[in-house]
């Protein structure tokens, strides 16, 4: 039926009269994910009889996600100013480090991804099947609208690597041998997939419509949201984004980065991140104890082939908190990265090394790091983007609101954010100093400047989460700037033979994008 790994979740009967509809769509039950193995293959005709029947089929069309998902993030870092390699890293990684890219190089094959929009495109092609009164007008298009979201952000995920896709029409669930392949521009795939979200948006504050939500699926409006904002249409951004932080209306403290991960609590979303539901929206999990591992862990910190770049590094260092030392003293070392002195030089000298350990956060499952797709503090940012780029003062301030203190800090609070009372922050919920606009900055200027103090910030509230390399270049497109990319990606070249190859390589919009093999 799927393309699939061996293990993967089946629901049993048992299991779902306990968690029942509701609860199965909006928990997952997801300590089961890996209860059981997959059997041996089955025919559509055999199943998508029941909700249930749906459910698993949601839940087995990405597993192909498992395996690239770590790959999809060590690309993100060294091609950006993320990671830098170490001497026995394969020559794989330090092709990609290099910007060079060469077939047969398994952390830019694309095939997984194109797996799971196969995989989707046959749950669709079924649905129609299914007799169940549960699967009614309300519920079933809102499946319906996970599986065309989730299958936009895989399509959209292939398109800003490779500039194209090879796009899948008609809804196939498999490939002929004779299939004419079309080839569809990023552009053009923008357009395409925000025609297919469209319809299966529900406004959730014009009624009291509870609006459910899968598991391991991104939030529709905030892929639709992202997408607006790509194609530079603010508007539509801040629209769609918005109503992404206020999906769910029977949690009202969903997705506000509210109180919820304070303090130390702010790792926690790392630790076992299927579970914390009040930032994370879309997780793809692991366990070495049911033969899942995630590698991100061997990759990063045990076989030690990669690091944290010194630029990465130093920005969280030189963060300013509200009170006290310099840094950055949650998201920064000992979470993300962790600095180790590991040899004296001299009397007084010492040689420190950069780990990255932000996929080492559960000490008792050691390869059993979840991967975050989307999450609550990307989105708001995003959001923050979005609404700067509207170029209005009042609209900056909500950006500026959005990347500092939240609407918490704002009082009254402004008539669109009237229910974010508990809202502190991007920054704010980690106790760092405001970032401020100078005074008598030109009007486009001052777009730039809040533009990239957003981007910055993504940077390190996101940090290995695979999303600054497409930050990158979105930016460098938009404002026709390839240096903003190059220098960026430079820096961390910076003093070595490197620096100008790189730098003249990306100043060429031409090499932001993989090869097609």
């Amino acid at each position: 039926m799927h393309i699939m790994k061996k293990k993967i979740l089946k629901y049993t009967t048992s299991l779902l009269a306990i968690c029942g509809m509701t609860l199965a769509i909006m928990t997952g039950c997801a300590e089961d994910f890996f209860n059981e193995k997959a059997g041996d293959r089955i025919t559509p005709d055999q199943h998508y009889r029941s909700l249930e029947d749906v459910m698993v089929s949601m839940r087995g069309a990405i597993i192909p996600l498992q395996d690239i998902l770590p790959k999809l993030i060590m690309l993100d870092g060294l091609r950006s100013d993320m990671m830098d390699v170490n001497p026995h890293a394969s020559m794989h990684l330090v092709n990609i480090h290099h910007q060079q890219f060469h077939a047969g190089n398994p952390f830019i094959d694309p095939s997984d991804l194109y797996k799971v929009i196969i995989n989707i495109n046959e749950v669709l092609a079924n649905l129609d099947k299914v007799q169940d009164r549960r699967f009614d007008e309300v519920s079933a298009p809102q499946i319906r609208g996970a599986l065309i979201s989730m299958r936009a952000w895989t399509y959209f995920t292939i398109a800003r690597l490779y500039g194209q896709v090879a796009y899948i029409r008609d809804n196939m669930a498999s490939l002929p041998a004779n299939l004419t392949q079309t080839m569809m521009s990023k552009e053009v795939l923008i357009d395409t997939l925000i025609n297919q979200i469209k319809p299966y948006i529900h406004d959730a504050t014009q009624t009291q419509f509870e609006e459910l939500r899968f598991p391991h699926y991104v939030n529709s409006k905030a892929i639709l949201g992202e997408l607006y904002l790509e194609k530079n249409d603010y508007a539509n951004a801040v629209t769609y984004l918005k109503l992404a932080c206020e999906s769910y209306l029977n949690q009202p403290a969903l997705l506000k980065v509210d109180r919820s991960y304070q303090n130390a609590a702010w790792g926690s979303i790392f630790l076992n991140a299927e579970s914390q539901v009040l930032e994370n929206i879309a997780v793809m999990p692991y366990s070495s104890r049911e033969n899942q591992n995630n590698p991100l862990a061997s990759w990063m910190l045990y076989d030690y082939w990669v690091k944290p770049s010194t630029v990465l590094v130093d920005s969280f260092l030189t963060q300013v908190p509200a009170a006290g030392e310099p840094g950055d003293l949650w998201r920064g070392n000992g979470l993300t990265f962790v600095l180790d002195t590991i040899a004296r030089r001299g009397d007084d000298d010492y040689l420190t090394a950069a780990f990255i350990t932000k996929y080492a956060v559960d000490i008792h499952d050691a390869f059993g790091s979840d991967i975050i797709i989307s999450r609550a503090s990307d989105i708001h940012l995003l959001l923050a983007e979005a609404y700067n780029r509207l170029g209005d003062q009042v609209s900056q301030n909500y950006a500026l609101m959005l990347l500092n203190n939240g609407a918490n800090s704002v009082n009254p609070k402004p008539a669109p954010f009237v229910r974010w009372a508990n809202n502190l922050g991007i920054r704010g919920r980690v106790y760092l100093r405001p970032r401020l606009v100078p005074d008598n900055l030109p009007g486009q200027a001052i777009t730039t400047y809040i533009e990239d103090l957003i981007i910055a910030e993504r940077a390190l509230e996101l940090a290995f989460e695979g999303k600054r390399w497409t930050d990158l270049v979105r930016i460098a497109e938009r404002r026709n700037d390839p240096s903003y990319l190059a220098d960026k990606v430079a820096a961390k070249f910076a003093g070595t033979s490197h620096y100008d190859m790189i730098r003249n390589k990306l100043m060429d919009p031409a090499n932001w994008y993989l090869p097609i093999e």
